[in-house]
């Protein structure tokens, strides 16, 4: 235990060593505590304020250190911004105001620090630091619980993942969700990855976290798993160039995962088409609930509304139906508009679009570019990465998660950065001091760019 904890404090401090000659690794650092949660692994931080000290090292090495070749702001930025404001304003109404400002320290947090993200990650080298630091973070959570799911099974409402707590990764369907979600992302670092030199033992690592991910989904017993490897699976074989073999690959996979699964999660799974299944059921009594609430009160409860509903269940087969008080959202939709109102989930869908079209609008502007391959099949990556956080985000309410506003503010960075590339091959344009750097200068002008 003194081994790990001095490794964990060790790790901590690296960011401090580094950070002051690359600025933004403190960003990679903010990153690495908010995912990997070090303070519950390792007594030795739990004394200290970890998030608070990185945090704000990251934002004041930038504004002292890291403001060259900043980019352009943009109404993505604008807006994030906005709504960041306006989560706060609407707790100063809040129906349950200490809960709703306990909820806000955090999210608040989340839609700042991504937000700053669009101003931070300018290069090749630091989009894909970031999504490594954010993959490995992950995998203290994902392969935990993957890796005993693959030797040992797991059972619904079992703790199997590193630690508890019930919040973040260490919360079942969310875990699901984001281990699918990872899947895109992990093809894209093993084909492009320039951190990590390209190698068999690349490729193999690469491949054998995607199997990891796809178990550890499967041991959470969420039935929102099944919603993450539709649109996964259906995303991924629109992007193949050999569709019909990407069809037989993932049938054999799928029927070969389905013969290893245990018969309590085949009955778990089962349930998602009963209609009486008092979660299923839940779920829709209170969305349904939050649409009359909104409707009498258009600028939304403040955070954890949803603690004074009353759910009715309709009676059964000549039972009594029973009554919930206090039952979650369930849905990110229903639960911005439930605690933000029709201002606050307009503005949530319109970032959500606008993310979207940034990848559409990317993927299609490098298609017949070959030294940009890796950004089209980055924006690949993160539209359906995004796609199944937002499907798998209609059965959980995870809003205000950090996955979420990562992949909201990633699609911005990619915007920004092909747009950079744009101007430098027009001949207007100057190339930003983070590409610099990170290029060997003998490519030709575009394709240094793009390195």
């Amino acid at each position: 235990m003194a081994l790990r904890d001095l490794y964990i404090a060790l790790v901590y401090a690296s960011f401090f060593v580094v950070g002051p000659t690359t600025p933004f690794v403190f960003s990679l650092g903010y990153l690495w505590v908010d995912t990997f949660y070090p303070q519950y692994v390792s007594p030795a931080l739990a004394e200290i304020p970890t998030s608070m000290v990185m945090g704000m090292a990251a934002i004041g090495s930038y504004i002292v250190l890291d403001r060259r070749s900043p980019p352009h702001l943009s109404f993505h930025t604008v807006l994030s911004l906005i709504f960041a404001g306006w989560v706060t304003l609407t707790c100063t109404w809040a129906e349950v105001p200490d809960l709703a400002w306990g909820k806000w320290d955090w999210a608040f947090k989340v839609i700042i620090f991504a937000t700053f993200l669009t101003l931070v990650l300018r290069s090749r080298v630091q989009i894909e630091a970031f999504l490594q630091v954010f993959l490995f973070a992950a995998c203290v959570h994902i392969m935990t619980l993957g890796i005993k799911t693959m030797i040992s099974g797991s059972a619904y409402g079992r703790q199997l993942a590193a630690f508890g707590g019930g919040a973040g990764l260490t919360e079942s369907s969310y875990l699901a969700a984001a281990s699918i979600a990872f899947i895109p992302i992990i093809l894209f670092l093993r084909k492009h990855s320039i951190l990590i030199p390209k190698s068999r033992l690349r490729d193999v690592g690469y491949l054998g976290l995607i199997v990891i991910a796809i178990f550890c989904a499967i041991g959470t017993y969420a039935r929102t798993a099944l919603v993450g490897f539709a649109v996964v699976g259906v995303f991924l074989w629109l992007q193949s160039k050999r569709k019909i073999l990407f069809a037989i690959f993932v049938a054999v996979a799928a029927m070969g995962v389905l013969a290893t699964t245990s018969d309590s999660w085949d009955a778990r799974i089962e349930t998602s088409t009963d209609d009486q299944e008092g979660s299923a059921l839940g779920r829709i009594l209170v969305w349904k609930w939050t649409l009359g609430y909104v409707m009498d009160n258009p600028l939304g409860g403040g955070f954890n509304s949803y603690m004074i509903d009353r759910i009715e269940f309709p009676s059964v087969n000549g039972e009594a139906g029973g009554v919930i008080y206090g039952k979650a959202f369930h849905n990110i939709f229903i639960e911005v508009l439930g605690e933000h109102g029709f201002p606050g989930l307009a503005m949530f869908v319109t970032l959500l679009m606008l993310s979207l079209w940034y990848m559409w609008n990317v993927m299609q502007r490098t298609r017949n570019k070959p030294y940009l391959l890796w950004v089209h099949d980055l924006a690949g990556a993160l539209l359906t990465s995004l796609l199944t956080i937002m499907a798998c985000g209609c059965f959980i309410g995870i809003g205000f998660q950090a996955l979420v506003w990562y992949l909201i503010s990633l699609p911005v960075c990619l915007h920004a950065y092909l747009y950079r590339v744009e101007q430098l091959e027009s001949g207007v344009g100057k190339v930003p001091w983070a590409d610099r750097v990170a290029r060997p200068p003998p490519m030709p002008a575009g394709a240094r760019m793009a390195r």
